[in-house]
């Protein structure tokens, strides 16, 4: 993301009210201010640029307005990681969600050839654990009372695991995706 997507990222979120309050808590002061959304897409980069975790916008093409963020996340433990997303509350319902994570799936398996890929869901949040199964991850069990990371609110979560022996069967393996280097050079696996 570059820094005049800080935005169309507060749009995303202020316009989705308490759909993305999981995700982005409110303080006393109110919800994020452009300058922290700025702030968050520039702490965002430098993880990307130093192989830490990695966070991509997904936009909308005719009109380059911002519909969610996807992540591949390295707390997953050694040769896995974890994808994550957030759609903006009027692009639910429409498949975005489980476009966004097969692009990541995709991507973790592919270029990054990871041995496994975690999905983490609030038991309530029925739509990622149904994104979760579409593309072909395996229950592993409800983990009580986590807090995976300071901004999340502690309580039971939900783990799926796709493993790279399983990957090839799944509908992620058949997305046709495009990946570019640094310089902006397309790469393939």
């Amino acid at each position: 993301m570059q820094p005049e997507d800080a935005a169309r990222r507060k749009e995303a979120v202020d316009s989705s009210g308490e759909h993305l309050d999981t995700f982005f808590r409110t303080s006393p002061e109110g919800r994020l201010s452009l300058d922290g959304h700025a702030a968050h897409i520039r702490k965002s980069r430098g993880g990307f640029d130093l192989d830490q975790d990695r966070v991509y916008g997904a936009f909308e093409p005719e009109t380059g307005r911002l519909l969610g963020e996807n992540f591949l996340l390295k707390r997953a433990g050694l040769g896995a990681l974890e994808v994550g997303y957030w759609l903006r509350r009027d692009a639910l319902g429409k498949g975005i969600a489980t476009e966004m994570a097969s692009a990541m799936v995709k991507t973790a398996f592919e270029f990054d050839k990871v041995l496994r890929m975690d999905l983490v869901c609030n038991p309530a949040n029925e739509r990622s654990a149904a994104v979760a199964r579409r593309l072909g991850f395996t229950f592993e069990g409800r983990l009580r009372d986590r807090q995976i990371a300071a901004h999340h609110i502690r309580g039971d979560i939900l783990c799926f695991t796709l493993l790279s022996t399983e990957y090839p069967q799944t509908a992620a393996s058949q997305l046709q995706l495009e990946a570019f280097d640094f310089l902006g050079r397309q790469v393939t696996p």
